[in-house]
C-alpha cells in the first residue's frame, strides 16, 4: 500500500514539476501562480484585520454594557436601601 502511495506522490510531483518547467509556457503559469499568491494572500490580511476590528469592537461594546449593568445595579442597590 506504501509504495503505490509512493508511486502516486512521484507521479504527482513529476506532474506538477512538468507543468511548471514546460519550456513554452512555464514562465506564464509560474507568473500566474504568483500572483494568485499574492492577490490571496492581501485578501487574507484584509479579512484577519476585518475580524480583529469587529473583536474589538465587539470587546468594546461588552466593556461598555458591562459597565451599564454594574452603574445600573448600584442605582437599585441605593433606591431599595
Amino acid at each position: 500500500m506504501q509504495s503505490k502511495l509512493g508511486m502516486i506522490a512521484g507521479i504527482g510531483l513529476g506532474c506538477g514539476l512538468m507543468f511548471f518547467l514546460d519550456p513554452a509556457k512555464g514562465k506564464q503559469r509560474r507568473a500566474q501562480v504568483r500572483d494568485r499568491a499574492k492577490r490571496t494572500s492581501r485578501q487574507l490580511g484584509r479579512i484577519a484585520k476585518s475580524v480583529d476590528r469587529t473583536a474589538h469592537d465587539l470587546a468594546r461594546t461588552t466593556n461598555d454594557l458591562t459597565r451599564q449593568v454594574v452603574s445600573f445595579k448600584k442605582k437599585a442597590i441605593r433606591l431599595v436601601a
